[in-house]
């Protein structure tokens, strides 16, 4: 985004200073930033740029599918289209995505790739949706090395027909102001495979990305908000008071209502600080003293005793026996 700003003479520094991000986050591929800041840039960028036609869409054209990780590999690599849509779709929360992609089948084929927008804010709606008309555009060409079939498209945008040239672009129908946002696929492409398969690497990865999924929950309501405002943070970890008001409760009702589901907010914050850990354990050669700096421990003793409290098993142990050996002698 910060990219497309500058190509359009906007200066993304004012606005990433608003978001409360540092410069630096701009130019280093390490830099962090929480799911405060993000979701707060995108809001900037949103009103900076929508007298831009199509800058949603423009946006969308450059989420790539290696960029999303283990996630975007275990989808690659997947035996056909629709083991990869339903790979994406069983792993999504390790994409911090404001949608909900659900895969909707016929006879085991994927034949509806559909987007819920329960949890997108009102203010990036049109944003989001019609930056969803570029991403998967990509995704789906990045998936098959070619582009995929598609046979309709239904879009919540209230766009005229004909709208940036956008049926030439997917060489589909195109349904405007439409009740969601979907991707009908055009028949027979749930089957079709894809050129990068490769069993053994597929298997890894999704027990990769299972691994940095296995800590979250699947509840609904005040839990499933409180996961998704801890996964979606980068850098320190917002504590319960800070919580409370990002979700617009106090912090007396925050812990009243974990507590009426079984659950606290030391509990949740646990469980993400150890997906987050195994992820950073199995998917990189940091040393255990950066990961601990990165889970926001004081000190690397602090982080050991967490890891071993929660995992059963130091973090150096969890490492060398974990599944990264998996993957290397594959």
């Amino acid at each position: 985004m910060a990219e497309i700003l500058v190509e359009h003479g906007i200066d993304p520094l004012p606005l990433a200073t608003e978001a409360g991000l540092t410069p630096d986050v701009l130019h280093d591929p390490w830099s962090t930033l929480n799911g405060y800041q993000e979701l707060a840039f995108q809001r900037l960028f949103w009103r900076a740029t929508q007298q831009i036609p199509g800058i949603g869409f423009l946006t969308g054209l450059r989420y790539s599918l290696i960029a999303y990780g283990p996630l975007g590999l275990a989808v690659l690599v997947s035996r056909d289209v629709t083991e990869g849509l339903c790979t994406f779709a069983a792993m999504q929360g390790l994409g911090y995505a404001l949608f909900e992609y659900d895969i909707l089948m016929k006879d085991d084929i994927a034949v509806t790739f559909l987007a819920n927008d329960d949890y997108v804010p009102a203010g990036l709606m049109e944003f989001l949706h019609e930056r969803l008309l570029g991403s998967a555009l990509t995704f789906f060409r990045d998936m098959r090395q070619a582009n995929l079939p598609v046979r309709l498209i239904e879009s919540r945008l209230d766009r005229p027909r004909g709208w940036m040239g956008l049926e030439d672009r997917w060489q589909a129908e195109i349904v405007y102001r439409a009740p969601r946002s979907c991707f009908h696929f055009a028949d027979g492409v749930g089957a079709l495979p894809l050129p990068l398969a490769n069993p053994s690497l597929a298997e890894n990865y999704r027990r990769l990305c299972q691994n940095m999924l296995d800590t979250s929950p699947a509840h609904a309501g005040i839990v499933k908000s409180v996961y998704q405002l801890l996964m979606q943070s980068r850098g320190a970890f917002p504590n319960a008071s800070e919580a409370a008001q990002a979700l617009n409760v106090s912090e007396r009702s925050l812990h009243r209502k974990l507590a009426e589901t079984g659950t606290s907010y030391r509990q949740a914050l646990d469980n993400v600080r150890l997906r987050r850990a195994r992820e950073l354990l199995d998917s990189s050669d940091l040393p255990m003293s950066d990961i601990s700096d990165r889970l926001g421990f004081a000190e690397m003793a602090s982080f050991s005793r967490f890891f071993r409290r929660v995992a059963g098993v130091p973090p150096s142990t969890y490492r060398k026996s974990g599944l990264r050996i998996v993957a290397a002698s594959s």
